[in-house]
């Protein structure tokens, strides 16, 4: 397994460097990247009716397929979490060689990689994926952690305030985690605004509350626990049980479902590849996945991610927002 960082235009001729959107990863460039093996000169990979072959996977892949990392993330993290992965996608196909990790540098480099060919198959994170179905990437699978494929956001008071519900905040203070935060931000405003109250969103300031950015889900409850907000919003899986905090909490409201990360395939993959791909990557085995920050790789629920593009648009999000939040 190697991590790439640099696209194989340079060994065909075409350089597609032009948003500098793979970063070096690792230090090792591969002669052979995934996305040039096999592929067209205008940048596809072959014909979207259908390949002729036993071996769809490696016919369509070249021998390689390259799989775009989420970016903003560390590399050493990101290569020891995805190796069982992409060892068991090597040895699931005879005509695969190798699973090549690239590193994005962007939430829009990485969409552009999958939906331009240059690498055959990525990780998107669940409102980027949303943003970019138009552009006709195909979901393989979603990743699931804790037996789940979505997590929710708890808005959450303690028991001392007499708030009993998420009407009761007009005019208190809220902690959130960050404005581009999906369970700290994101859905807790549209929450928020779908029961009366509101709370700003990516464009405009709270009216009916006073934000307070905590910028961590950890920090949020913290200083709920401490008495600094009358509420806060972070993700369920920081909720603590009652033994763990000495706070009296109660949780007033929700989120609705907030889904995990989607593995996806270029446009124009051929669907004998995209079965036998999701097939593999459902098939993932326990111990392939011990140092990963997921459980599986489950099954796409189309419903779960139109509703996260919805609220995505309505809150003012779209992709060049999300880059230009990361690169401040």
């Amino acid at each position: 397994m190697i991590f790439v960082g640099v696209i194989c235009g340079w060994f065909r001729g075409i350089c597609v460097n032009r948003r500098s959107y793979l970063g070096v990863a690792g230090g090792a460039l591969l002669t052979g990247v995934a996305g040039c093996l096999g592929g067209n000169d205008d940048g596809t990979n072959g014909d979207d009716t259908g390949l002729d072959t036993d071996d769809p996977v490696g016919e369509w892949s070249g021998g390689e397929i390259g799989f775009a990392l989420p970016p903003f993330q560390d590399l050493e993290d990101l290569e020891t979490q995805y190796a069982g992965t992409f060892e068991w996608l090597e040895d699931g196909f005879d005509g695969v060689d190798a699973v090549a990790g690239q590193e994005t540098t962007s939430y829009a480099a990485a969409v552009e990689s999958v939906v331009q060919g240059h690498s055959e198959i990525g990780n998107l994170s669940p409102m980027i994926f949303a943003l970019a179905q138009e552009d006709g990437v195909h979901p393989l699978a979603v990743n699931w952690s804790h037996g789940s494929d979505s997590y929710r956001t708890y808005i959450v008071t303690r028991a001392e305030t007499g708030i009993e519900s998420l009407e009761d905040l007009d005019g208190e203070t809220l902690a959130l985690v960050d404005p581009l935060s999906a369970s700290g931000g994101i859905f807790p405003q549209y929450t928020l605004r779908e029961a009366g109250i509101d709370a700003g969103d990516v464009n405009t300031e709270a009216e009916d509350v006073e934000v307070e950015w905590a910028g961590g889900h950890g920090s949020a409850l913290t200083a709920l626990e401490q008495g600094h907000v009358a509420a806060a919003a972070y993700g369920d899986f920081e909720h603590p049980e009652p033994d763990e905090t000495d706070a009296d909490l109660e949780v007033i409201g929700e989120s609705d479902p907030i889904p995990f990360d989607v593995v996806v395939a270029t446009p124009d993959t051929p669907d004998e590849v995209r079965e036998a791909v999701a097939d593999r990557l459902h098939d993932t085995p326990e111990e392939h996945l011990e140092d990963h920050r997921v459980d599986e790789y489950g099954e796409f629920d189309a419903d779960l991610y139109d509703q996260t593009r919805e609220i995505a648009i309505e809150m003012g999000v779209d992709i060049d927002t999300l880059d230009e939040a990361e690169s401040d």
